[in-house]
């Protein structure tokens, strides 16, 4: 087998590649001995070619590119344990995400499939090409501006086609890539809302589901407001402070802090009357939504800051949410025993008996008698 082998030449990948680092030492080896015939610039400009060959060596064989597919088989083998447990945690919307993963694992065994296909014969052209070069690299190890100029040429010229390679094989999969790095960032935004949630200084309705949070500003004035999250539920948008803030200064320095949690706006969705979105400050830069809300909510409106996030996508979810379009990405509907007790709205007040004529709009939770003032929970 032994005497087979090197009558054939070298055949595996591993034994050409180790074949052309060795051969890169002999050829370092004759540079050393040939010193006295070289210039030292040429012989740096000779090393500097042997360093970029052998980098090129690595790179040829396209490991970063089966490690990009290796990367997106892993991270579709774990989205859907994680929308698993998104689910019994009680996140109800975005009932396409296990739909969409299921098509992008499909998606990936044919590109993954083909990719591996390509790269093989991308390789195997691109040593070829490695040997080429090689051999001009040895030829030029004699000096002489002409041999360094031609392996320079032959280096610059396998560098382009591993680029070229590289690129080639990397668009196969390359929207796949992006909606999968979409889907997990999807995914990564519905966790931090449940962990957001569970810290909040407030508790959802037995009825109400999360829908979105975002970071926000709360614009008091034209330039400042407290910071915290906005949250969007099927019954409410609710602005939460959640901020840090300094109670000791020393020289202008803060030294203590502490976190500032409260709400400061719970408005039913209802109760939103209308959606402004605008772009300003420098570069249009800042993302801002002016909310105007129904005379009988505590607030007039409000103007928030978005951090992190796009205005109009926001707006238009908010959209989704009073017009009940969002119902259709449940993943489950509500539970009939709780949506009943909701609906059950008295005609009296139980205090003082008066007739309750206040319009109830989707969100109301309670209601405040007129009359007497009473605070009645629907």
């Amino acid at each position: 087998m032994s005497s087979q082998r090197k009558r054939r030449g070298l055949s595996s990948p591993a034994e050409r590649h180790a074949a052309r680092r060795t051969g890169g030492t002999r050829a370092s080896s004759r540079a050393s001995s040939r010193a006295s015939s070289v210039s030292e610039e040429s012989q740096a400009q000779l090393r500097q070619l042997q360093t970029q060959l052998g980098d090129l060596q690595e790179e040829l064989l396209l490991t970063a590119v089966q490690d990009d597919l290796d990367e997106i088989r892993t991270t579709l083998t774990l989205l859907p344990t994680e929308m698993e447990t998104l689910r019994s945690r009680g996140y109800v919307f975005r009932s396409f995400l296990e739909q969409k993963v299921q098509v992008l694992t499909s998606q990936w065994e044919d590109a993954s499939s083909e990719a591996s296909r390509e790269i093989v014969r991308r390789t195997r052209e691109l040593q070829r090409e490695a040997d080429e070069a090689e051999n001009a690299l040895q030829l030029a190890m004699g000096g002489g501006t002409v041999p360094i100029s031609r392996a320079e040429s032959a280096v610059e010229a396998l560098e382009f086609k591993v680029a070229g390679a590289q690129s080639a094989v990397r668009a196969m999969y390359d929207t796949l890539q992006q909606n999968v790095n979409q889907t997990k960032a999807q995914i990564e935004e519905i966790r931090w809302l449940l962990e957001e949630l569970e810290q909040a200084s407030f508790r959802l309705h037995p009825a109400e589901d999360p829908v979105a949070v975002c970071k926000a500003q709360y614009m008091e004035t034209k330039k400042d407001g407290p910071k915290g999250l906005l949250y969007l539920t099927d019954e409410r948008l609710i602005f939460e402070q959640k901020e840090k803030k300094a109670t000791k200064k020393v020289l202008f320095i803060a030294t203590e802090k502490e976190t500032v949690q409260d709400v400061i706006f719970s408005v039913p969705i209802g109760q939103i009357e209308r959606v402004e979105t605008s772009q300003k400050g420098f570069l249009g830069r800042k993302e801002i939504m002016e909310l105007v809300f129904a005379p009988e909510a505590d607030l007039s409106g409000a103007l928030i800051r978005l951090r992190g996030t796009d205005n109009e996508a926001w707006a238009g979810l908010i959209g989704r949410v009073q017009s009940g379009e969002i119902v259709k990405e449940r993943s489950r509907p509500k539970e009939e025993a709780v949506l009943e007790a909701v609906q059950n709205v008295p005609t009296t007040c139980p205090t003082c008996g008066a007739a309750i004529e206040v319009a109830v709009v989707r969100g109301m939770r309670q209601i405040t008698c007129e009359y007497c003032g009473s605070v009645i929970r629907i």
